[in-house]
C-alpha cells in the first residue's frame, strides 16, 4: 500500500499567513515525512494515529501522537506512544521523519 499527500499552506485574513507545508509517502510499515511549520499528520490509515508537529527549532522538532509528546534531534529515536519515529534530519522549520506503527 502506497499513499502520498501533500497539503499547504493556511492563511488566516487581515493577520497574515501561517506557514504550514508536509508531504509523506508510505509503504510497508513505514512513512517518511518532510514538514515545515506546525502540523498535524493523518496516519489513520496507516496507524490508527494523528501525530501532530508542534515547532521545530534549535535542530530539534517536537512531536505528539497518542498523548505522548517528544522533542528529537537529528538522529534520534523514540517512541511517541505506539508508533517509533527517528528524525533524520532538522533544518530551520524543515523537520525530516520516519514514522513506524
Amino acid at each position: 500500500m502506497r499513499r502520498r499527500l501533500v497539503i499547504a499552506v493556511t492563511c488566516v485574513a487581515l493577520f497574515g499567513c501561517a506557514a504550514s507545508q508536509y508531504k509523506f509517502t508510505c509503504s510497508e510499515q513505514a512513512c517518511e515525512v518532510e514538514t515545515a511549520g506546525p502540523a498535524t499528520l493523518d496516519f489513520q490509515r496507516e496507524f490508527g494515529q494523528t501525530v501532530t508537529v508542534v515547532e521545530t527549532k534549535d535542530g530539534r522538532v517536537t512531536l505528539e501522537a497518542a498523548g505522548a509528546r517528544e522533542t528529537l534531534a537529528m538522529g534520534e529515536t523514540k517512541a511517541l506512544g505506539p508508533l517509533q519515529v527517528t528524525v533524520t534530519n532538522v533544518k530551520g522549520e524543515n523537520a525530516y521523519f520516519t514514522v513506524k506503527g
